[in-house]
């Protein structure tokens, strides 16, 4: 997104609240308040906050992007494989996941299975251990 253009700032709140969401998937298992509160923040009025908020979701993108493309690289996962790895390395859940992303959990279950098939293990916990943190 190019600096904060009129339409770019129009986003920042849509975009943020998802990012937000997403960025913080297995912690709102354990705090179910933070989202509501984050959302908060997407959504104010304030120019300097929202500036910070973009700021935050460009920095969390790149940060995630890096991570995904590494996981990609080392197990030959897809992006949709790497990103369910890394909600599960940080403590998510499949039924956590299948929220938040909105898919059943029998397609997230599918997905762990080609996952297993592609790095040699048959356990989350296993799979968490293997996927690195950038």
């Amino acid at each position: 997104m190019p600096k904060d253009s009129p339409k770019s700032v129009d986003k920042i709140p849509e975009v943020a609240e998802r990012t937000l969401t997403e960025a913080v998937g297995p912690y709102a298992e354990l705090y179910p308040s933070i989202i509501p509160r984050l959302e908060t923040i997407a959504r104010s009025e304030n120019p300097e906050i929202r500036r910070k908020i973009a700021a935050l979701r460009r920095a969390a993108e790149a940060r995630e992007a890096r991570r995904r493309e590494r996981v990609m690289t080392l197990f030959g996962l897809t992006g949709t494989e790497a990103r369910l790895a890394a909600h599960l390395a940080d403590g998510g859940s499949v039924a956590g996941y299948a929220e938040l992303f909105d898919v059943s959990v029998g397609t997230v279950r599918s997905q762990l299975k080609s996952i297993f098939a592609k790095t040699g293990v048959n356990r989350q916990s296993a799979l968490a251990a293997m996927i690195p943190r950038l």
